[in-house]
This record gives C-alpha cells, sequence and structure tokens, in this order.
C-alpha cells in the first residue's frame, strides 16, 4: 500500500491503521510476523495498551484470516478491493468477533475514518455500509460439506495442509490439533546447568514477581505463568533463555557426556547449539548456518550465555561442508530447514502456505544434508534428525531412504524413559510431538548411530 502523508501523519500511533500495514507485508508480501511486529514494536510510537492491541490485531487477523474473509464475503459481493482494504474489514470483524470489550461503535468510527483519509469518502461511506450491514445480519453461516474445505474455513488453514495432515490423524485428533493453533502459545525458559539449577532460578525469579512452573517435559524448561521475563536479572545475565519446550528434548537425546566433538550444521538461531554447549565439558561444538546474519544471532546467543569458548561458528551449507582434514565428529545434531508446519501456533502465517511444492523443495535439501553430513560421523558416533515439521516426507520418509543407501547406519531407537510424557514415541523409535496432545510446538526427533 502506498501510504498518503497525511495519513502517515495521522496514524502514526493509531493500531488499527498499523495492523492494517503489517498485515499486508505479511499476508500480502510474505513477510514474517515475529520480524515485522517486533521491529514495529520496538519504534516505540504506541502506547503500553495501544502496543497491546497491535498485538491482538495482527496475530488475531492472522490466525483467523480465512474464517473473517468467509464471514464478510456475503456482503462484498465479489467486488474487487485494494488488499489494504479487505484488511481492514479483516481487521474490524476480528474485532467485533473476538474483542468484545471494545464497542462496536469504536470499531465502525475507526475503520470509516482509516478508510476516509487513507482512500477517499465514497470509500469510506463503502466501508461503514459493510459494517453496519454485518452487525444488523451477522456473520456468514458455515455451510460448506466438504470436510477439508468446512475445516479450512472454520480453522482458518489452506486445504494444501487440511489434506497432509488428514493423512496423519483421524477427525476428531484433528479437530483437536487445529483448535489448538488458535489458542496463545505458553512462554518457556531453558535454564543454563553452567550458572544455576532450575529451582535456584525459579527462586530468583519469584523474587522478581515472576511466577513460574517447571516444565513436565524437560528437566531444563521452565514454563512463565505472569511477569516480564527480558526485564529479568535472570535472563540478563544469562541464566535462562527463551527456547519452546518440544525442541529442548532434543540436545539430551545425544547421550553427550562432556567430551564430544559436536557438529550443529543448521545452527540458527541457537537454541539447540546453546543447549548442546551448556551440557559439553572439554568438548566442542561447530555452528554451520548458510546466513551469516543468522550465525550472528548464534554467536549473540553464545556470548550472553557465557558459552562462546564451546561454540565455533562458521558460514557455511552444510551441503558442501568438509570439515579439516581428518575431523570426524562423535554427535551431530541436524535440525533441517523444514516446512513449519509444528510452528502455527507462534507463526500462523505458515497456515496459509501452498504446501505441496514446499514440502518437495525441503525434502530435496533435507536428503542432501543428511547423506552429505553423514560420512563425517565417526563409527559409534550419534546421529540426531529432527524438524519442527508434522509431515511424513520430511521426517519418517527422510530417514527411511536415507537408510536404504546407508547400511552402516541403523536406527537407534528413543527409550520411553528418555522423553517423560507418554504416547509421543512411534513404533520406530522416533519421538513425534503434536502441539494438541502436549500444548507445546509440533516436532519431530529420529536418533541414528553409525556401526
Amino acid at each position: 500500500m502506498k501510504i498518503k502523508k497525511s495519513s502517515q501523519k495521522l496514524f502514526k500511533n493509531n493500531p488499527r491503521f498499523q495492523a492494517v500495514l503489517l498485515l499486508e507485508k505479511i499476508l500480502i508480501q510474505g513477510g514474517y510476523s515475529n520480524v515485522l511486529l517486533n521491529k514495529q514494536l520496538g519504534q516505540n510510537y504506541l502506547t503500553g495498551p495501544d502496543k497491546t492491541l497491535l498485538v491482538q490485531l495482527v496475530y488475531g487477523v492472522i490466525q483467523h484470516w480465512r474464517t473473517l474473509e468467509y464471514y464478510l464475503s456475503p456482503y462484498l459481493k465479489d467486488r474487487k478491493l485494494d488488499d489494504w482494504v479487505r484488511l481492514l474489514l479483516d481487521v474490524s470483524v476480528f474485532q467485533l468477533e473476538y474483542l468484545n470489550r471494545i464497542p462496536t461503535h469504536a470499531v465502525v468510527n475507526e475503520a470509516v475514518k482509516i478508510a476516509k483519509i487513507q482512500g477517499h469518502q465514497g470509500l469510506a461511506n463503502f466501508v461503514n455500509g459493510v459494517l453496519r450491514n454485518y452487525l444488523r445480519k451477522g456473520k456468514a453461516r458455515l455451510e460448506v460439506l466438504d470436510p477439508a474445505q468446512r475445516l479450512s474455513i472454520q480453522y482458518s488453514m489452506d486445504p494444501s495442509i487440511i489434506e497432509v495432515l488428514a493423512d496423519l490423524l483421524n477427525l476428531t485428533e484433528l479437530e483437536n490439533f487445529l483448535a489448538s493453533l488458535l489458542g496463545q502459545p505458553a512462554l518457556s525458559l531453558r535454564i543454563n546447568p553452567k550458572k544455576a539449577t532450575r529451582q535456584q532460578i525459579m527462586d530468583d525469579l519469584a523474587e522478581e514477581g515472576i511466577q513460574t512452573q517447571v516444565s513436565s517435559l524437560s528437566p531444563y524448561g521452565i514454563k512463565v505463568l505472569s511477569g516480564d521475563i527480558f526485564r529479568s536479572h535472570a535472563f540478563d545475565q544469562g541464566l535462562v533463555t527463551v527456547q519452546d519446550e518440544s525442541s529442548m528434548l532434543v540436545a539430551p537425546l545425544g547421550q553427550l557426556t562432556g567430551q564430544e566433538i559436536v557438529l550443529d550444521p543448521c545452527s540458527a538461531p541457537g537454541g539447540k547449539a546453546t543447549h548442546i554447549a551448556s551440557l559439553l565439558d572439554t568438548g566442542h561444538l561447530t555452528a554451520l548456518d548458510i546466513s551469516a546474519h543468522k550465525l550472528d544471532l548464534v554467536e549473540q546467543h553464545a556470548v550472553r550465555l557465557g558459552l562462546k569458548s564451546l561454540i565455533d561458528c562458521q558460514v557455511a551449507d552444510g551441503r558442501k561442508f568438509y570439515p579439516p582434514e581428518g575431523l570426524m565428529y562423535d554427535r551431530m545434531y541436524l535440525d533441517a530447514p523444514c516446512s513449519g508446519l509444528g510452528l502455527m501456533r507462534r507463526k500462523p502465517e505458515i497456515k496459509y502456505h501452498q504446501i505441496d511444492d514446499i514440502v518437495s523443495e525441503l525434502s530435496r535439501i533435507q536428503a542432501e544434508l543428511i547423506d552429505h553430513l553423514a560420512q563425517f560421523l565417526k563409527p559409534g558416533g550419534i546421529f540426531i534428525y529432527s524438524t519442527c515439521t508434522l509431515t511424513r516426507a520430511e521426517n519418517e520418509r527422510i530417514i527411511e531412504e536415507f537408510l536404504a543407501k546407508h547400511d552402516e547406519f541403523e536406527i537407534m531407537p528413543i527409550d520411553p524413559d528418555e522423553v517423560p510424557l507418554d504416547n509421543l514415541i512411534t513404533a520406530e523409535g522416533f519421538v513425534r510431538i503434536w502441539p494438541h496432545i502436549s500444548a507445546t510446538d509440533g516436532f519431530f526427533i529420529a536418533r541414528l548411530t553409525k556401526n
């Protein structure tokens, strides 16, 4: 959207207008919600309550976008509208349906004001008419018979993803999974065992007024119930870092003793790398990433946690990486680039990706990574393959095809004693975590060993 100068001046402090701008960048142009929203919040144009409203509007509309469009469809009559106008209507209907504390007259008046100044009087009249019509007659009833289409509208997701998930879950499980994505993800922290115990850190946080409870999934995890962790002494001093509980399972499954030489070939943003490093003593970790900017995040992460001496960061594509001559690794942790379906609670824009072509391309990259890197693992070493997605094509099938070509490798089944929650281990001995079961991100972990 080309912003009028008058709009820019008048609406700099308006959370609804800022939400429309961000949603256009995310939903239409393919930007990342977390990156764009954090950048906007950092500019300090908005008051505290308006920042809260902006976050609610952006994430709320993304989570419910397809549903909102369906609700509005009878009132638009296939009229061709600029993207920003449709998004303004989406933002307005989201408030009417999901934010009951905001008076309806305020929702309508704000939308009309934005339409008039950013557009023109005729557009303002149109927006006013649509919203008042909506208030009189209500949302469109969901009368779609095809199950995939119904779920796509009801839970706001691209049908191609629904079809992939329907091959993995029965209808009841699928609906439970989809419903779980509409909730607010919890904030979880991983402790730094080199600096303090979990109980010591929880006690310190309690003194700062931050309420926490232990993770049920990881002995290194803490769930934050209330309070601002980012202003805490524990965060500032590197006693904790933000990480989802499901991904905290990865590092310990490598059965580290502290002396290992480790390769982390897809390291950014550094949660896994710093967890591994926190479990090393005389060992060392090489962290690779294809992006220098993202690798900087790994270094910053390591410095804050006091782990920089244990991590060597190198810009490299894992498919073309060769270690120094003669060097072999005791452990490899390949957290492969993936479609990210396990992250849809935190990055809801993923719900609108056309999944088929994405999975086809990513599974090719995943196979190339594991095939190339496996040669650098010592005999008797452990290879951990993980993703934050849920498709078989990016998980089980990658392992099956790899083992068919590499008879020197075999599955090292993950034992139920290593994973505290029931029903997370598959028949093959892999870990598959579903958000609606564990209330975490979705995740997949396979463990292999080299004979």
